[in-house]
């Protein structure tokens, strides 16, 4: 997945499950943990790096009440599992597993996301379904109203 899959998909993730609890989660946090990890799959993509996230969330919260580390933790955490980091549990589990990370064949990083997203549908799939679910968003809540996104921008709720 690259930027529209994981915007798209951790959104209506988040939203199902935090409506349905009927918990408010500021939206905005949410959207900036997505592509959050999106840094070559090493840090980012570690269990290590989104427990941190978590921690930080819970001790902000708990002392301060502040909820948007948390938010970004879950951004982040959902990115992982869409990318189906289990399936490369030496970056996952780093640094349990040893301490360097896998390396990837791949010498034009640039022709290979346009040739995937072009030719192979678990590239260009995702990211399509992302940008539905974005535009339904969009549609649905109305943010295309100047009143209703600066409502989103300050506050974060749909």
């Amino acid at each position: 997945m690259l930027v529209f899959g994981h915007l798209g998909i951790t959104l209506l993730f988040a939203f199902i499950v935090f409506s349905s609890l009927k918990e408010k989660l500021d939206y905005r946090f949410v959207l900036a943990g997505a592509p959050l990890p999106q840094n070559g799959r090493i840090f980012g993509h570690t269990m290590l790096f989104a427990l941190a996230l978590a921690g930080m969330g819970m001790y902000l919260n708990k002392r301060r009440g502040i909820g948007a580390v948390e938010a970004l933790a879950l951004g982040s955490l959902l990115h992982i599992a869409e990318d189906q980091m289990w399936l490369a549990q030496g970056t996952l589990f780093w640094p349990l597993l040893g301490w360097e990370f896998p390396k990837y064949d791949i010498e034009n990083y640039a022709g290979y996301i346009i040739y995937a997203l072009l030719h192979e549908p678990r590239a260009y799939v995702p990211e399509i379904l992302g940008i539905a679910i974005l535009a339904t968003f969009i549609l649905y809540f109305k943010l295309y109203r100047p009143e209703r996104i600066r409502l989103f921008i300050s506050r974060g709720s749909l």
